[in-house]
């Protein structure tokens, strides 16, 4: 692991589980430290000027990290992207709702939101809708597990007051075309939320080129703090719709409540900086691990399709390897340092990813099985139920997500694992 990364981490560690969080940065950990002593930024001494000229700051580089200011959009810090993603959705439905009151109408607000979505917003959905406070559509995938515009657009009703598609899957490495989204959003007046999460830190997001009024990201993504992330919002949506908070208080124009963060939101400013320092090279080494793993591991287990496996008719091997998510040749729409991938074991007793995750973790090689928020769910995880995976790809399936400090030789040590750990589960063939 680069030497870059806290004390704490095994030496002997081969990490590939970035989706689920990234290690803080020397950066990042520096600057935190250096503001933990700061005063309350809410304070009106004057020893709380450099608080408040250090939140000004951060909200101003992370606009300008999006393509925009506070002429146009507001930065809100939270605890993190569930945070951010309830924070919109309950304001938005709260706000609508009273518009729909003033009008002397029955309706309930009425939400969008694939099938995909990270599970804080499909839980806040959920409850909302149970509470009869929501109505919600829900937009399947394709084959390959990105939204299409089309799709969204049929799902509009004349009372939708928000449409939440996420801009990358952090199962799937799928990224989905939100302009031509929040295009169809536009187009019937709609706000277009993005849970921008798993992207934000690999790509620049323009917000406005992608019709974007509300995104969602979090520090400890992108090698900076846990707990603290932030929701850019349009200026036009919160005046528009009269938006308020879920946490009450005067601090952050009155839409997020509670004394701020202030080494954290430090610390994820510097850590954005940081991570998009050369991020277009360090984007490319993503792209040339998982062309390797892939590639490495053709050559020693038979690749097969993930549609042959949606059709009985097809025979198959005993021991196959799907790649879940786009076809290769469509590299835009792949997040470049994730694999989502199946051992189908088609003969014999059931392959079992959990025993198998135990069996790298016993070897120091940290990789997913799912969703890391899901991980102690006995439920599959609902993005393979999503794209209908059968269940001799929902019981093989691990994820696989590279950060910017993994290298071939770590790989070349994962292969070595990852075939060891298979013969562990297939015995029963010999």
């Amino acid at each position: 692991m680069s030497s870059s990364f806290g004390k704490n981490v095994c030496p002997k560690l081969i990490y590939f589980d970035n989706n689920s969080t990234t290690l803080i940065c020397s950066q990042a950990k520096k600057i935190y430290t250096e503001w933990l002593s700061c005063y309350n930024a809410s304070s009106d001494s004057k020893i709380a000027k450099p608080a408040k000229v250090l939140l000004e700051k951060a909200q101003d580089v992370i606009l300008a990290h999006c393509g925009v200011s506070s002429a146009t959009h507001t930065a809100i810090f939270t605890s993190g992207a569930t945070e951010s993603n309830c924070l919109i959705i309950k304001s938005c439905v709260k706000a609508y709702k009273k518009k729909l009151i003033e009008k002397g109408s029955e309706l309930c607000p009425h939400v969008i939101a694939s099938e995909l979505e990270h599970h804080s917003i499909l839980e806040c959905l959920h409850f909302l809708k149970e509470s009869g406070e929501i109505d919600v559509s829900y937009v399947g995938s394709t084959t390959y597990g990105n939204i299409l515009a089309e799709d969204v657009e049929k799902e509009i009703k004349p009372n939708t007051c928000l449409i939440t598609i996420m801009f990358a899957n952090n199962e799937i490495p799928i990224i989905n075309n939100i302009e031509d989204i929040g295009i169809v959003a536009h187009k019937y007046r709609i706000p277009m939320h993005s849970d921008c999460v798993q992207i934000f830190g690999k790509y620049k997001i323009d917000i406005q080129k992608n019709n974007i009024d509300a995104l969602s990201a979090s520090a400890h993504k992108f090698y900076g703090p846990k707990g603290v992330g932030v929701l850019i919002l349009d200026n036009n949506l919160i005046e528009g719709y009269g938006l308020s908070a879920e946490i009450h208080g005067s601090q952050q124009h009155g839409l997020r409540g509670g004394t701020e963060n202030v080494a954290g939101i430090a610390s994820m400013m510097v850590a954005l900086k940081h991570t998009f320092k050369n991020r277009k090279t360090k984007n490319q080494k993503l792209f040339k691990l998982r062309e390797t793993l892939l590639f490495k591991l053709s050559k020693i287990y038979k690749f097969a399709n993930y549609t042959n496996y949606l059709d009985d008719s097809i025979k198959k091997d005993n021991i196959e390897l799907v790649s879940l998510g786009p076809p290769e040749d469509k590299k835009g729409y792949i997040l470049p340092n994730t694999i989502l991938l199946a051992i189908a074991k088609n003969t014999g007793k059931p392959f079992c990813n959990i025993e198998f995750k135990k069996f790298l973790d016993s070897k120091n090689m940290i990789v997913s099985i799912g969703s890391a928020c899901l991980t102690k769910s006995d439920k599959a995880s609902p993005v393979l139920s999503a794209i209908g995976a059968p269940p001799v790809i929902k019981r093989g399936v691990i994820r696989i997500s590279f950060g910017d400090s993994n290298t071939i030789e770590e790989i070349n040590k994962f292969i070595k694992v990852f075939c060891l750990g298979i013969e562990k589960q297939c015995t029963d063939l010999k």
